[in-house]
C-alpha cells in the first residue's frame, strides 16, 4: 500500500510539473554503447580508453569525438616528435603509384622494421604517395618528352593529400604520436610522359602485399618509356616494362646511356642500356629492348629505402 501511495504521489507531482521544466541530458557513454566505441577505434586506431574518453567529452557524438581525438593525437605527436628527433630512422618503405601516364614514388622512414609493417605506417606512406601524385597532376602535362621532378623532405612535408586535405607534416605528427618512433618523410619523385605514345613501367621489391593501388617495398623503380609502332598489346607493354624496371632495381644503374654503347665490363657499367640484362645476361638492356620492339626508355628513377644519397646540389 505504501509503495502504491508513493507511486501515486510521484505521478501526481509529475503531472503538476509544467512542460517547460523538463530537461534532457546527453546520455553517458556506457559499456552498452559498444558500437560507437568500436567504430571510433576503427576510424582512429587509438586505444579504447582514449576513444571512450572522447565519446564522454563529446556527449556520444561520433564526429566530434573523432575530431577531438585527432587534435589531441596531433598535439601529442608534435610533442613526441621533439623527443624522438635525431634518433636513427633508416627502416621504412618505398611506396609508388601509377595512374595512366603519371607515376609517383616516395620514401618514408621509421626506426624499426616492425613499425614498417604496421598498418598506421603504411597509411602514412599511402598519404605521401597520394600527395606527391596530386603535385604531379598539378604540373603542366608534357607534350613531347618525359617530365621528371624530385622533392626533398621539406617540400614533401608541405604537400597535401588532396584539395582541402591536411599537410603531410600534420599526418606524420599524428603517426609519431600513435607509433612512438621517429618517422621522416625522406624524399619523393614523379615521372610524367606524353599521352598517346608514353608509358611508365613500375616495380617494387622486398616486401609483402600492400593496399591497392599503392605498391610498397624496400626498393622501387619508375621507368619512363615511349611505345613503338605498331603498338604492341597492353600485356606485352606490361611484361617488357616490368622486366626493365626489375632490372633497374636489381642492377642500380645511374645513367641512361644509348643502345649503341659498348659495355665497359659487368662490374663498372652503370649505364642502363649498356648493362648486361638481368634476366637475359647474354644481351644488354638496349639489345633486349631492340629485340622485343615494344618500348624505348627515356628516363628512370630508383629508390632503395635507407640508402645513402648525395646532398641536394652536390
Amino acid at each position: 500500500m505504501r509503495r502504491a501511495a508513493l507511486s501515486a504521489v510521484g505521478g501526481a507531482a509529475a503531472a503538476a510539473t509544467p512542460p517547460g521544466r523538463f530537461f534532457r541530458a546527453a546520455p553517458p557513454v556506457l559499456a552498452a554503447d559498444k558500437e560507437s566505441l568500436l567504430q571510433l577505434r576503427r576510424r582512429t586506431g587509438l586505444p579504447f580508453l582514449q576513444c571512450r574518453e572522447a565519446l564522454l567529452r563529446c556527449g556520444g557524438d561520433l564526429g566530434q569525438a573523432e575530431a577531438w581525438l585527432q587534435e589531441q593525437a596531433q598535439q601529442q605527436g608534435w610533442s613526441k616528435a621533439t623527443q624522438v628527433r635525431g634518433r636513427r630512422a633508416q627502416e621504412g618503405l618505398v611506396g609508388l603509384l601509377r595512374e595512366g601516364t603519371a607515376a609517383a614514388m616516395v620514401e618514408v622512414n621509421c626506426e624499426t622494421d616492425f613499425v614498417a609493417r604496421n598498418s598506421e605506417f603504411q597509411q602514412l606512406v599511402e598519404q605521401a604517395v597520394l600527395g606527391t601524385m596530386a603535385h604531379c597532376r598539378a604540373a603542366p602535362a608534357p607534350l613531347t618528352a618525359c617530365t621528371k621532378h624530385l622533392l626533398q623532405a621539406d617540400e614533401l612535408a608541405q604537400l597535401r593529400t588532396g584539395p582541402g586535405g591536411a599537410l603531410l607534416s600534420n599526418h606524420i605528427a599524428l603517426a609519431i604520436g600513435k607509433l612512438g618512433e621517429n618517422l621522416t618523410l625522406r624524399r619523393a619523385a614523379w615521372l610524367r610522359v606524353p599521352e598517346g605514345d608514353g608509358y611508365i613501367a613500375t616495380y617494387t621489391h622486398g616486401w609483402g602485399p600492400a593496399p591497392a593501388p599503392v605498391a610498397m617495398g624496400a626498393y622501387g623503380a619508375l621507368v619512363a618509356c615511349r611505345v613503338m609502332e605498331p603498338r604492341p598489346p597492353a600485356a606485352t607493354l606490361e611484361e617488357v616494362g616490368r622486366k626493365v624496371a626489375q632490372h633497374v632495381v636489381g642492377m642500380a644503374p645511374t645513367a641512361l646511356g644509348t643502345p649503341q654503347d659498348e659495355p665497359r665490363g659487368e662490374e663498372e657499367e652503370t649505364r642502363l642500356l649498356a648493362q648486361s640484362f638481368l634476366l637475359e645476361p647474354d644481351l644488354t638492356v638496349g639489345q633486349f629492348l631492340g629485340a622485343r620492339g615494344a618500348l624505348t626508355v627515356s628516363d628512370f628513377l630508383r629508390f632503395h629505402c635507407g640508402e645513402e644519397t648525395p646532398a641536394p646540389g652536390g
